[in-house]
């Protein structure tokens, strides 16, 4: 009987201690995942690279640059999994990167992200394109000649991206081009407007852009 005890004791004690173990390893992971949804066509990435940065907190300061914790590629799915030791930090950072796609990035507050939990999102990603502009007045011109443009649709904040803003071109003699940097794979939408003396058009163009590739659109006037 005495012996019984004991070894139900130890039992417990041994189970206790498995418990207390997958609790304690719980609280101290922390897991981000996700699945790279290409946005144009709705469809998962694979071999997509996925860096993730936080900003953490170092002998008690609070760091303003992001440091790497970790990267990876995404499965054939699109999916990816994080999984790292809890870390006290007061931002997350996902970069997503493939040759022929934007480099985009995504902010997670950390209190989205609870130990022993999944945090986890689709993230969209963009094929990259570029668009050439190619503007020429025909005669008969004027030195009050005036065009503008922008983009109502396909703009992109980044280098070199085309704007949404309106951009102007003056003169009597405009021959150029603009080229810039957009998202592959859907139609740009362009507004251009020319003025001339006392005369206003306004014009609205609809331009598909190519995967991976510079699409050439003139806009004569």
């Amino acid at each position: 009987m005495y012996k019984g005890h004991i070894l139900y004791s130890i039992v417990l004690i041994s189970m206790l201690s498995v418990f207390l173990l997958f609790c304690k390893k719980k609280e101290d992971t922390l897991i981000i995942s996700g699945n790279a949804i290409n946005e144009q066509m709705g469809q998962p990435v694979a071999g997509m690279s996925i860096a993730l940065y936080a900003k953490t907190v170092t002998d008690g300061t609070w760091n303003t640059q992001f440091s790497l914790i970790a990267t990876q590629s995404t499965e054939s799915d699109g999916s990816f999994t994080f999984k790292f030791k809890k870390v006290r930090v007061s931002e997350f950072k996902l970069i997503f990167s493939k040759n022929g796609y934007f480099q985009d990035e995504y902010i997670i507050q950390p209190d989205l992200v609870v130990a022993g939990e999944d945090y986890h999102s689709n993230y969209p990603v963009h094929f990259e394109a570029w668009l050439k502009l190619i503007f020429k007045n025909n005669p008969p011109s004027s030195p009050n000649d005036i065009v503008s443009y922008r983009f109502l649709k396909g703009s992109a904040t980044c280098p070199s991206g085309c704007n949404d803003s309106l951009t102007y071109l003056y003169g009597a003699n405009i021959d150029t081009y603009h080229i810039c940097k957009l998202y592959g794979s859907q139609n740009a939408v362009i507004e251009w407007n020319y003025s001339s003396n006392y005369s206003h058009q306004q014009h609205i163009d609809s331009v598909w852009a190519q995967p991976g590739d510079t699409t050439i659109h003139n806009i004569n006037f």
